[in-house]
């Protein structure tokens, strides 16, 4: 039997203003089945509902009427129910009574505005049966890696990320190094039957990679945090040589999740180019730079042109100017080593790099060598994610 969380739910996106009013320490409940419920329970006796159901509602059979309101949900809830979704069509808030008995019972109740009642069980049936495990949350994510948003708003998209809202996080970055099927599944598969991994991770889908947010609790020890997605992943079956790993540094502050986001990103990129299986954000060294000078327009664009002029040289002299500047880089701009390795006299690799630096127009310019090697390995980061 396929499950979910009810805190999974605010990855519907297209729920009208989804939050949660009561019962928040309900939210690791596990939901089997999204019932209607719409009729008067006073008239009509009420069907026995079950422990994992998730009851949605507009209460139009109690218009008007607080105290049916709050006789036919405490009656829901004393049934065991999973959780309640109340569409705000007749009822903008409910009695104090329903709210302290979601609470008491740790059933979590949620409103939300405008969207069709059908289409939210049939939304959240999709989810149930697994057709949208990971997905939904790349707006948020993509938001606060802008780093652009008010307080208010960065605690609001955090608020769908993690209803929990706990204060410590760290991201993980699962980057595929090719196809590989199935691992979104197999996550999911985990969550639903280790609820300790259930409470520590949520997964999302962002781009071409899986972004674990792991919780930490107060004093919890995290001392290894590679090799604890090393077991995580062992345990859902997933082939461990087929991903780059990147991680951030453990985030205290809430509201530098996003600055944690694309720091495991980077990393994760960054093992790939290296041909790491994993990376933390401590190593990244100059690839904390590089890669987000990558998603700069203007940035990319002088790269090009610079590589362009050294490749447009190369064509019409026949000479091979890139490779030469390829390998100076590589050999941390050592001539003598640069030299051994293209079978050259130094003379001639630095006689090529006089050309190089002509071709760039920097000759006397003590920039030359940092330019060029930025300018070869932002071309290289360009190349391996398919904008060369």
């Amino acid at each position: 039997m396929t499950l979910i969380h009810i805190k999974e739910l605010f990855r519907l996106q297209d729920i009208g203003n989804l939050r949660l009013i009561a019962g928040q320490d309900g939210l690791e409940r596990m939901v089997t089945e999204a019932v209607l419920f719409e009729y008067d329970p006073s008239r009509v006796q009420l069907p026995d509902f079950y422990r994992g159901d998730l009851v949605v509602t507009t209460l139009a059979y109690a218009r008007g009427d607080a105290q049916l309101v709050t006789q036919s949900l405490l009656s829901l809830m004393r049934q065991g129910i999973a959780g309640l979704m109340v569409k705000t069509a007749y009822f903008t808030e409910l009695p104090k009574a329903v709210l302290a008995m979601a609470d008491q019972t740790r059933t979590p109740v949620l409103l939300f505005d405008h969207t069709y009642i059908e289409e939210v069980i049939l939304q959240v049936t999709d989810l149930i049966r697994g057709k949208r495990h990971f997905a939904g949350f790349e707006r948020e994510l993509d938001a606060l890696m802008r780093g652009s948003l008010t307080r208010e708003q960065t605690l609001t998209h955090l608020q769908r990320l993690d209803p929990l809202g706990l204060n410590t996080h760290r991201v993980y970055a699962l980057l595929p190094l090719g196809r590989l099927p199935g691992m979104e599944d197999a996550l999911y598969d985990l969550l639903c039957r280790d609820a300790q991994a259930a409470h520590r991770y949520i997964f999302m889908t962002w781009k071409q990679m899986i972004l674990a947010l792991r919780r930490i609790e107060p004093g919890e020890s995290t001392d290894d945090p590679c090799g604890e997605m090393d077991a995580l992943l062992q345990s859902a079956g997933i082939d461990r040589g087929a991903l780059a790993v990147g991680i951030s540094g453990d985030t205290p502050d809430r509201l530098a999740v996003g600055t944690a986001l694309r720091e495991a990103i980077y990393a994760a990129r960054a093992a790939k180019l290296c041909e790491r299986s994993a990376m933390t954000a401590a190593e990244l060294g100059m690839y904390g730079y590089l890669l987000p000078m990558s998603e700069d327009p203007f940035i990319c664009q002088q790269c090009r042109r610079a590589m362009a002029l050294i490749r447009d040289y190369d064509a019409q002299n026949h000479t091979n100017l890139e490779h030469t500047a390829n390998v100076y880089v590589a050999q941390n701009l050592e001539v003598a080593a640069a030299a051994k390795m293209l079978y050259q006299h130094p003379n001639t690799v630095r006689y090529r790099l006089g050309k190089i630096q002509k071709i760039m127009q920097l000759e006397g310019n003590a920039f030359f060598e940092p330019m060029l090697c930025l300018t070869i390995n932002l071309s290289r980061i360009l190349e391996e994610s398919g904008h060369p």
